[in-house]
């Protein structure tokens, strides 16, 4: 891509403020790129216009920051972690390489090509987790050098330099005609040398090699050039304070309320507002004493641009002139730019001036631009670091009581908790160890830990793996509930299988050579559920008649025995085979209940099979339901 004048005003204002070029050199290497094409920078350095160390000397001293010639680049070895870390499409976009790497203070040193992208410490920042970048500029050519020697094994890639610093070699007949006509045209316009410097002219100083160029440092240094020169240091220094200021909030609030103070420092705004696509909008006035409405019309235009709005009075602006907005307002001048994210455009971010029509220049568009692409960021990234901490505290408060499985159900959306109490019908297991007092009175307090881990382990095994979730452990005994938070089809069938299940792993244990014995307790019923506890601890539980019911039959079951009451069994459906005991009156009842002992649970007939079979039926007469083999004591 050919420069021109405009867009290499970043290269030429400098060298010829510092008077190492004139107007005759700009133009040689201006024409230079026209035909050949490349930079201007490397057209000056191919052509002796300017010499390597006096050119990377000004652009160091504008960027507040030292220089590396080709030379020194040349015997550099690269860390190799280093350069994966970067990546060479970063470093090629940026026009950047990373030389060193300091893991200790998180500093980050590259050396880049001028003039230097407002984006590059931010990015760096962004991409390789740095707190700190320290940027050294290089020639165009040399950088790039840099890049190919060392991301693609380039070893040849510094021998295609120039001893000045610049790019490739041209082909040696055209680069001899090209320099012949520049040497021609820098003498016609150059002139014979004057005998010596006027009292109001600096020394001659030797811009080229083979001619003397006598520069007038302050008739080239006019307001305009100079206002120029400043703007560009400004527009980079800006970029990477704002940066730095910003990037110390982490809350979503008081970030965006220091990327709005901090507009008033860099520009002559009275008013700034962001407003994002999600309907959040913030807005400050420079004096704190209103908010800041932006216009309708100004958002729909900005949001929809490239490079943002410009306008140096609304009131007259023909693209608002059927704006309410505007004219209620009083808007003279405003700029808006849209804030842009790897998803697209997410909002707008504005400035206004009141008072003062024409308050901001084309020159202070890219300004705001080039803020506003690095506050998108750090906007997109504060949110998304507070959804990832609001998923990462949801996520844990509900593994405390749900599966794993169910727990990426919540949070995905797909399943609903309730977790500020409701009522609803459950089914409660309470599973408790026989003879525990006796056993664990004989052992060591790390061995009796270490079986209650391992009992307990495959007692939640055993209930998650038939969807249920466990409430709690209360000493050596563990409390679990199908029906809630969210209640599913089968959770009282799946209740029984994973009583029996949980008897079966149990007697597996062995313990001073004997199998570990427990009895189990189910009950289905209403209950109330939710999250109970104090603001240093909750648990998702239920409470109520049935959980205290289900406490009661795990106390009376034998060992290595399942009782179920017949609101349980109703619930489970066909094939659960049982054995129905006398009927008992258990603590804080006033009628008593039959409890049935669980013996299996069949897989349930397809549809086929039932009509193949016939209708089953009850060998208890007068106990209604699926009950199969029931037998009295």
């Amino acid at each position: 891509m050919n420069a021109t004048p405009e867009s290499d005003s970043v290269i030429a204002n400098p060298l010829r403020a510092s008077g190492l070029v004139d107007t005759g050199a700009l133009e040689q290497g201006r024409s230079f790129v026209q035909q050949h094409g490349g930079l201007l920078s490397d057209a000056l350095l191919r052509l002796n216009l300017v010499k390597e160390h006096d050119f990377l000397r000004t652009f160091a001293e504008l960027y507040s920051t030292r220089f590396v010639k080709s030379d020194k680049l040349r015997t550099l070895k690269l860390d190799e972690v280093l350069l994966e870390r970067v990546g060479v499409r970063s470093a090629e976009r940026l026009r950047m390489c990373p030389i060193r790497w300091d893991e200790a203070n998180g500093e980050l040193h590259v050396v880049a090509a001028v003039p230097l992208s407002s984006n590059l410490e931010p990015e760096l920042r962004q991409s390789v987790g740095a707190r700190t970048v320290t940027v050294y500029v290089a020639t165009a050519g040399s950088v790039a050098a840099l890049i190919r020697k060392s991301y693609y094994r380039d070893e040849g890639a510094f021998s295609q330099l120039t001893t000045n610093g610049a790019g490739p070699q041209l082909p040696s007949k055209a680069s001899e005609t090209f320099e012949e006509e520049a040497r021609e045209s820098t003498m016609s316009v150059a002139g014979p040398a004057p005998s010596g410097p006027a009292d109001d002219e600096p020394a001659p100083s030797s811009a080229t090699e083979g001619k003397t160029v006598m520069v007038n440092i302050n008739a080239l240094a006019d307001t305009a050039t100079m206002a120029t020169l400043r703007r560009e240091n400004a527009r980079y220094r800006i970029a990477q304070e704002f940066h730095r200021r910003v990037t110390l909030e982490r809350n979503l609030e008081a970030m965006v309320d220091r990327i709005l103070s901090v507009l008033f420092e860099l520009m002559p705004a009275e008013g700034a507002a962001i407003w994002l696509t999600t309907g959040q909008f913030a807005s400050k006035s420079k004096d704190g004493s209103k908010q800041v409405q932006v216009p309708r019309a100004v958002y729909e235009q900005a949001i929809n641009s490239e490079k943002g709005l410009l306008t140096h009075n609304a009131l007259v602006d023909e693209r608002f002139d059927r704006s309410a907005s505007v004219m209620v307002r009083g808007v003279q001048s405003c700029m808006a730019v849209p804030l842009r994210t790897r998803n697209g455009a997410v909002g707008v971010l504005y400035v206004e001036s009141i008072s003062m029509s024409a308050a901001f220049t084309d020159d202070d568009l890219p300004l705001l631009d080039s803020i506003g692409s690095q506050a998108a960021i750090l906007l997109d990234n504060a949110a998304l670091l507070a959804k990832v901490r609001q998923e990462v505290e949801r996520r844990a408060q509900l593994s405390r009581f749900l599966s794993a499985a169910a727990v990426d159900e919540v949070l995905s959306g797909r399943m609903n908790v309730n977790m500020e109490g409701a009522a609803a019908e459950v089914t409660v297991l309470f599973a408790d160890l026989r003879g525990f007092t006796t056993i664990s009175a004989a052992m060591r307090p790390e061995e009796v830990v270490r079986f209650l881990n391992q009992f307990f382990q495959e007692a939640v095994d055993a209930i998650e793996k038939h969807h249920g979730i466990v409430d709690k452990f209360i000493g050596d005994c563990v409390m679990a509930l199908w029906g809630a938070p969210v209640p599913k089809e089968g959770d009282a069938r799946n209740a029984c299988k994973a009583a029996l299940e949980l008897v079966e792993r149990a007697s597996r244990i062995r313990v001073g050579g004997q199998a570990l014995q427990v009895g189990v307790g189910v009950h289905t019923g209403p209950a109330v559920v939710g999250a109970l506890g104090s603001r240093q601890r909750m648990d998702y539980t239920a409470i109520g008649a049935t959980v205290n019911l289900s406490a009661r039959l795990c106390g009376i079951a034998r060992e290595n025995e399942v009782l179920a009451t017949s609101d349980t069994l109703m619930r489970a459906g066909p094939g659960v085979v049982t054995e129905a005991g006398e009927a008992v009156i258990l603590k804080g009842l006033d009628t008593p209940i039959v409890p049935y002992s669980l013996r299996s649970v069949a897989q349930p007939l397809q549809l086929s099979q039932v009509q193949a079979k016939g209708p089953a039926h009850s060998t208890q007469p007068g106990v209604p339901g699926p009950f199969v083999g029931r037998r009295g004591k």
